[in-house]
């Protein structure tokens, strides 16, 4: 059986270095169709070959090697040498590999918001992420410290480094105190886990609705293991105080956290984490609707019941 394909023409990332006269290929491939995708790659691409002293050329074509072909002519013209070519070392499996089919168009990135609770020592605050359509960055709003770029580098490794996928968009938390009063810049390290939770959920990775019903503290490391921030048993009382009835804590704090009125579940990473909030574990134990099998839903509290206990519940005499 034989299928046919038409050859369309498509932007090809050209990865080489140029000699003088000559040109060594290093590399040939599609780039990405989403422009926000093929921002991120050329922006990597272009870091590691500028560290290995080559260049990066983008070339409309049908082919690869129809897009290296035109690139070498216009470096010929531009040196003026006659004899300008692909230099004998170049890498050519990519070069002379057979065209690939157009491949279907990506399905778009999930964009949302989400939002959880999360506090320092002397402040609890709300954690709200946004993701929309943009170049992939990544902004943090309102954290008592000068600069966020720590927390910035620590959740997006922290995220990466646990096998997950980092939104290709534009990515935007904001922090700001439950009771309207910044706290200090003391113990910030603990809101790690609450920013890369929601940063998640608004991307569509879980449903927002898994963060209902907790509070979330605890560092995240580069590994995406998570580790106790400064002064974290007073951190636990200032979001009970903020009205927390459950919080996620690094497991190894758990016995030292215990604190009256407040369920404490420990995780260890990021991954486990996601666990507990998808699985529902962090819910109170009176929603008989929680469970692995049920849909992500607003939790019982003790003062106010999920949808589903208030429509089993008897009614009134």
């Amino acid at each position: 059986m034989s299928t046919n394909t038409t050859n369309e023409t498509r932007e090809f990332i050209i990865i080489g270095q140029e000699r003088g006269a000559s040109y060594c290929l290093w590399d040939v491939a599609p780039a990405p169709a989403d422009a926000t995708k093929r921002a991120m790659a050329l922006e990597e691409i272009e870091v590691d070959a500028h560290d290995a002293f080559g260049t990066v050329h983008t070339q409309y074509a049908t082919s690869a090697r129809e897009a290296v072909d035109r690139l070498v002519i216009s470096l010929r013209e531009m040196s003026g040498i006659g004899s300008y070519a692909l230099a004998d070392d170049s890498q050519l499996d990519n070069y002379t590999a057979e065209p690939a089919p157009q491949p279907a168009t990506a399905e778009p990135e999930p964009f949302g918001r989400a939002h959880t609770l999360s506090a320092t020592r002397d402040s609890g605050y709300r954690v709200k992420a946004s993701t929309t359509p943009g170049l992939p960055l990544f902004h943090v709003n309102g954290l008592p410290v000068q600069s966020p770029n720590e927390t910035r580098d620590r959740v997006r490794a922290g995220v990466i480094n646990s096998g997950l996928d980092w939104p290709m968009a534009n990515v935007l938390v904001r922090i700001s105190p439950i009771t309207g009063k910044d706290g200090s810049s003391v113990g910030t390290s603990g809101l790690d886990l609450a920013i890369a939770c929601s940063v998640l959920a608004a991307a569509g990775q879980l449903s927002g609705e898994c963060l209902a019903g907790a509070a979330i503290v605890g560092e995240l490391g580069l590994d995406g293991a998570v580790r106790v921030p400064y002064d974290l048993t007073n951190t636990i009382r200032t979001i009970a105080a903020d009205g927390a009835t459950t919080v996620l804590v690094p497991s190894a704090a758990v016995d030292d956290v215990a604190t009256a009125g407040v369920r404490v579940i420990g995780v260890s990473s990021l991954d486990e984490a996601l666990a507990v909030l998808t699985g529902h574990w962090h819910h109170p134990e009176g929603c008989a609707h929680c469970g692995d099998d049920c849909d992500p839903h607003r939790p019982c509290t003790p003062a106010t019941l999920c949808p589903a206990c208030e429509d089993d519940s008897p009614a009134p005499f």
